[in-house]
């Protein structure tokens, strides 16, 4: 389910329509937000029954099944991620389940579920919430380009994000709603992903969308969808989409792989901020902020 979201007054519909991911693609957010639900999901465990299923002798066990879950959802809605972290942890099978019943748990462990992701839910928000107000920044290239294009053609944010702190991470990193026709994210039932929004928004009668992300899981979202994909690897890339959209929109193709830097990122920043929660001194949501940027 998708919240109702900003739908903006149209007067008249462009024939072409943009629709924008939001982490990652017009904010610069890095890894950071891979990493926040990696340990999200290790806290809401350890600080639960699902504790049973973490390895406390050899946490880099842990580590790497909860970022065999990541690679599978990245850019996906939180519980969907959580769902596949939690998954991976079980029964090392790096799936998204509908119900927490498709975990195949006992009744109370299945039951405890809505705690892991109460907990996962309150521990990702405040790791985000820290890094937004230091570290993350809206791309300038991204805040030029969007005037620019919102002049041409009809623009939407269609974001995994839930709606509520969505529509104020639009405000906080200085986009004006007014260049959209409509900003939608996700609720916190969780159970959707970015397709469908971007059905909602092909459905509106376009001559052609094209969706712009930076994750693969974007690229499969613009698949199911029947739109268009454009992949943002760096900021110029939005300048260089003014550009190339004149002439119809392009249209990615293929997926791409993570590197092993990329691996290693995820890997070593959520072990140290895990060393630092299995010590007995958790880092404040700030201090694991600093630690990702360090």
């Amino acid at each position: 389910m998708w919240s109702n979201g900003i739908d903006c007054v149209r007067i008249v519909m462009k024939d072409r329509a943009i629709a924008f991911d939001f982490d990652g693609t017009l904010v610069h957010s890095g890894y950071d937000k891979g990493v926040h639900v990696m340990y999200a999901a290790y806290v809401a465990c350890a600080t639960s029954g699902f504790r049973r299923f973490l390895h406390p002798r050899d946490p880099s066990r842990d580590v790497e099944r909860l970022l065999h879950g990541l690679l599978q959802y990245p850019g996906a809605p939180r519980f969907q991620q959580l769902a596949a972290l939690v998954n991976s942890l079980i029964h090392d099978r790096p799936v998204a389940v509908e119900t927490p019943a498709g975990l195949g748990l006992e009744p109370e462990l299945t039951a405890e579920y809505e705690n892991v992701r109460r907990t996962c839910d309150a521990v990702y928000t405040a790791l985000n919430e820290a890094a937004a107000a230091t570290h993350w920044k809206a791309y300038p290239a991204a805040l030029e380009a969007i005037p620019r294009l919102a002049a041409e053609f009809d623009l939407y944010i269609a974001s995994g994000v839930p709606q509520d702190l969505l529509e104020a991470d639009v405000a906080h990193h200085g986009y004006d709603s007014r260049n959209f026709q409509a900003i939608w994210g996700a609720n916190r039932q969780g159970g959707a992903d970015k397709a469908e929004i971007l059905r909602r928004i092909a459905a509106r009668g376009y001559e052609d969308v094209l969706f712009v992300g930076d994750a693969n899981r974007d690229l499969d979202y613009a698949r199911a969808a029947g739109v268009k994909f454009f992949r943002v690897e760096a900021p110029e890339d939005l300048l260089r989409l003014t550009a190339l959209v004149r002439d119809g929109f392009p249209d990615l193709a293929e997926p791409w792989t993570w590197t092993e830097a990329d691996k290693d990122f995820f890997r070593t920043k959520t072990r140290r901020l895990i060393d630092a929660l299995r010590a007995g001194h958790p880092l404040s949501p700030t201090e694991a902020a600093d630690a990702l940027h360090a």
